[in-house]
């Protein structure tokens, strides 16, 4: 089994990480009833899981990417009907070429508006003509029969109407986030490019926004926000990554979504890599740099101080976690240390209000937080990825934390996802949990450097009104092929997320196309939604 090390450096030049978020779209934005975009492809009234794995051979070409997706039913998710996508699927735009890690992020909305839920999909190293790992995203778009490459695009941007133009590693997908940014009932997308060079800013990074229309994703109407954006909080610097990671959710209550942006490397004053969240506000004609905001840990009211490397904003999630019908948003910071605990890792959690996301009344969590299950070890990255869902169906959001690198007893760094409940309150360490593949019921077992909790994402699968807990094990070894890779999946009840009842699924459970073999990592991204 490998270690997938967590390194604060460009995503574009190493195995990337993906990070899951999103927000959904059976529920207004901001209500307790969950996020704006579920993933229900073939709008059957339950939602469905797609599972990236970007490092898949498609024949002979080695990390072309796949995309699979398993569908859900009155019994949960089901191998029975799953599809496998690639860029040689029929009607999908290019083709599969070696290293092009299709599948390496994912991001669901309803694109066209026609009721079924479409499916955005990182093709973090596609090369733009000449232009080596510049990057795509693909979208696929749902259908009676689910997923299909039937009418798919696929954006660049060299893509004519994106603003911007390919270059090497510029990393264009290397996050993604659905909302509908002028409430227009229409899903939009906005795409990272954290290595895009912003003038003479090398790896400044920027963020670009597709609008959604009746006919799909379009490139009229395309906007590029970077820190140089006029009104944009902030000042572009080189290796800022702005567009690291985003997170949508609609954090004053207007009902129009807005977009956390991470800048990971920001600095913070003199503090170097510190990082940084800046959130780019919706308005009638969309995302809009007027009022935005950059918060970061020295940001009055939030606990803790910037220091260096910390990575605030490594991941994010948005959630009304106090049911007060704004939308709250989850940030980690998993290179925090916790007293004498390097890289321990915390969660910060910015409140949203009337003005949008403040520093007043904000939370953080560790493992050394009263009621938070286990405790704070040195490199247990605590933070490495957030997920929401209201697993007790209480009306209040709750957030799945993952802890890549927590050892299980004497089992190291076989990771662990711990779970705060939502309260009138917001976030509480009581009554959190701790879950691995040792906990009763779930299938497996820990085993050295498995990395459960690589991959999240929350949806009610079976449709009980209890949104469940998908989580990827992609370093999980499968029989003798070592780093094949898993997806767990754990209900959710009104006592919180279970063993009891749960699934796994690898390549070979039977239905699932494909076969495992060393070194996939099925299951490296999920589609997050619920």
């Amino acid at each position: 089994m490998r270690r997938i090390a967590v390194v604060l450096v460009l995503m574009v030049m190493a195995a990337a990480l993906p990070v899951v978020r999103g927000v959904a779209k059976d529920a207004p934005a901001g209500s307790a009833a969950g996020p704006s975009v579920r993933a229900d492809f073939d709008d059957d009234g339950f939602v469905d899981l797609a599972v990236g794995t970007p490092s898949e051979d498609v024949g002979a070409t080695v990390n072309a990417g796949a995309v699979t997706v398993l569908y859900g039913s009155a019994a949960g998710l089901s191998a029975a009907g799953s599809q496998q996508l690639t860029q040689d699927t029929a009607g999908v735009p290019d083709a599969v070429e070696g290293d092009d890690h299709f599948g390496h992020l994912l991001a669901t909305g309803d694109f066209d508006n026609d009721g079924r839920t479409d499916l955005a999909v990182a093709v973090l190293f596609e090369d733009v003509g000449a232009i080596v790992d510049a990057g795509a995203v693909t979208v696929l778009y749902g259908s009676a029969a689910g997923l299909t490459g039937a009418g798919s695009q696929q954006f660049t941007q060299d893509t004519p109407g994106i603003v911007g133009a390919a270059e090497t590693d510029d990393g264009f997908g290397e996050a993604l986030a659905a909302g509908d940014f002028n409430n227009n009932g229409v899903d939009d997308l906005a795409v990272g490019s954290p290595s895009e060079d912003v003038g003479a800013a090398v790896n400044g990074g920027s963020v670009n926004v597709l609008y959604g229309s009746a006919a799909g994703l379009s490139a009229t109407g395309n906007q590029q926000f970077t820190e140089d954006t006029p009104g944009v909080a902030g000042v572009t610097e080189g290796d800022d990554h702005l567009g690291h990671l985003l997170a949508s959710g609609d954090f004053n209550n207007d009902n129009r979504t807005d977009l956390a942006v991470a800048g990971l490397f920001e600095d913070v004053g003199t503090i170097l890599d510190a990082g940084a969240v800046t959130v780019l506000y919706g308005s009638a004609s969309g995302l809009t740099a007027t009022g935005s905001q950059q918060l970061t840990q020295d940001t009055p009211g939030v606990p803790g101080s910037a220091e260096a490397e910390d990575a605030f904003g490594e991941a994010l999630a948005a959630g009304d976690f106090n049911g007060n019908g704004v939308d709250d948003l989850g940030v980690g910071v998993p290179s925090e240390d916790v007293g004498a605990a390097p890289n321990g890792g915390a969660v910060n959690v910015l409140p949203g209000a009337a003005g949008g996301l403040t520093g007043s009344g904000s939370q953080q969590f560790t493992e050394d937080t009263p009621g938070v299950t286990g405790s704070t070890e040195g490199d247990d990255h605590f933070g490495h990825l957030l997920a929401s869902g209201d697993f007790n169906n209480d009306g209040r959001a709750d957030l799945a934390v993952a802890v890549l690198f927590e050892d299980v007893g004497a089992i190291l760094d076989a990771g662990a996802v711990t779970v705060l409940y939502g309260t009138a309150s917001g976030l509480s360490g009581t009554g959190s949990q701790q879950l691995t593949q040792d906990t009763p019921g779930v299938p497996g077992s820990a085993e050295a450097e498995d990395a459960f909790s690589h991959a999240l994402a929350a949806g009610d699968f079976d449709n009980n009104g209890f949104p469940d807990l998908a989580v990827g094990a992609p370093s999980e070894d499968v029989g003798a092929a070592m780093d094949a890779g898993a997806v767990n999946v754990l209900p959710g009840t009104a006592g919180g997320l279970t063993g009891g009842g749960s699934q796994q699924f690898t390549q070979d459970t039977p239905g699932v196309p494909d076969t495992v073999e060393a070194d996939d990592m099925w299951g490296e991204a999920l589609t997050p939604a619920w």
